[in-house]
């Protein structure tokens, strides 16, 4: 089945449907494009309208076009239009646009820059561009069967990195060697790459969600939080907690990460509010209900050593996103969100619970929304490892 073709023809579709119609669409996301076309290079723009789909790039590109682009130059498929080294993108598409007479145009609002927008229109005069947002990212918010399909490809992939990642860890290796390390066990994999900036967190710095990678040595923490998904063109997108395989007791390396916390406590309440989340993920749900699934799970818990600890304070982010062809899509999965699900989206859900001077802990799964509830894509063990 063309995938890609059938996207194109919704567009089209999209074009003369609601109070206002278009004559054409333009495409100028890079990851859009792909999406409509299978095209992964740059510097292109897509142009559809009712009759045609005409990609729009450079000679660098054009053997590149003919692998990716399956249906090229099929009729009443994807044409190809190569302009010269000496010509803009803007300048080709204004000179496809004028070719066809297309009049009202739909560009991507959140996805053009106002330069490349006012250079299109100083080379089109009888065209008017009209801004919408969101209309392509919404048609990718459910994926079709091949799309799902890359997607558990990348999560096999992430899975299979994590386990060397985890079999060769050393007590000296500092977070950036470990991220290093763990982005080329991702390639070795079968990945392009990592899906976004790998995040190894030790210690008490697990508290950052985002914790840069630093010098912080694995033997100076008790336990690591890995963040991290394989790029295979589809993305995915895991974390876990681990404890320090080599040792579990505080020493004067690790005098740096508060103790006054339980692991094993920290971590079962996370664990109990993915679980009360991932219960609730099927279509017709609301993306809003499924956060609130998860955090009043953590708002309503109390920590043995500490029972002022206000846990609600500790998880200060949403539970989860789409994932696809970008790491962060629709739908959203978050206390404002408006999303609901259907069958076919890939979210994650990622709660997290982080306290300053020890550390923090999230579990992150890639989940299907199917027909008659969820399947999860990852298959990594969800229990925290037993002490050594």
């Amino acid at each position: 089945m063309n995938y890609h073709s059938l996207r194109r023809q919704t567009l089209s579709r999209y074009l003369r449907s609601g109070d206002r119609t278009f004559d054409a669409a333009l495409v100028t996301s890079p990851v859009n494009v792909t999406y409509m076309t299978g095209f992964t290079g740059e510097a292109s723009y897509l142009l559809v309208t009712p009759k045609n789909s005409i990609l729009i790039s450079d000679s660098r590109f054009e053997v590149q076009i003919h692998e990716e682009c399956p249906d090229l130059g099929k009729s009443g498929e994807l044409e190809m239009h190569i302009r010269p080294h000496t010509r803009t993108v803007e300048d080709a598409t204004a000179e496809v646009i004028n070719s066809l007479g297309v009049k009202n145009v739909m560009v991507e609002g959140s996805r053009i820059s106002v330069a490349e927008l006012d250079t299109l229109k100083s080379y089109t005069s009888k065209a008017t561009y009209i801004a919408q947002s969101g209309v392509i990212e919404g048609f990718r918010a459910v994926k079709d069967v091949g799309e799902i399909e890359k997607i558990r490809e990348a999560v096999r992939m992430a899975e299979r990195a994590f386990k060397m990642f985890t079999a060769t860890l050393a007590p000296t290796d500092t977070e950036k060697e470990m991220v290093d390390a763990l982005d080329g066990y991702l390639r070795r994999a079968g990945a392009k790459g990592s899906s976004f900036p790998t995040i190894v967190g030790a210690g008490e710095r697990g508290a950052l969600p985002h914790a840069p990678p630093t010098n912080r040595r694995l033997e100076e923490s008790s336990k690591l939080l890995v963040d991290w998904g394989a790029d295979n063109t589809y993305k995915s997108d895991l974390t876990r907690v681990i404890r320090n395989p080599f040792t579990t007791t505080p020493t004067r390396k690790n005098k740096q990460e508060r103790t006054a916390y339980h692991l094993e406590e920290v971590y079962r309440i996370v664990l109990e509010a993915q679980e009360a989340a991932l219960a609730l993920v099927r279509p017709g749900a609301k993306c809003s209900d499924v956060d609130a699934a998860a955090r009043a799970v953590i708002a309503n818990s109390k920590l043995h050593n500490d029972p002022k600890l206000k846990l609600a304070d500790c998880f200060h982010h949403g539970l989860g996103h789409g994932i696809g062809l970008e790491i962060h899509e629709s739908p959203r999965v978050r206390a404002n969100s408006t999303d609901v699900l259907e069958p076919g989206m890939v979210i994650t859900l990622e709660p997290g619970i982080y306290i300053p001077g020890w550390g923090g802990v999230r579990i992150e799964d890639d989940v299907l929304v199917t027909r008659d509830g969820h399947s999860v894509l990852s298959t990594l063990p969800r229990d925290l490892p037993p002490k050594a």
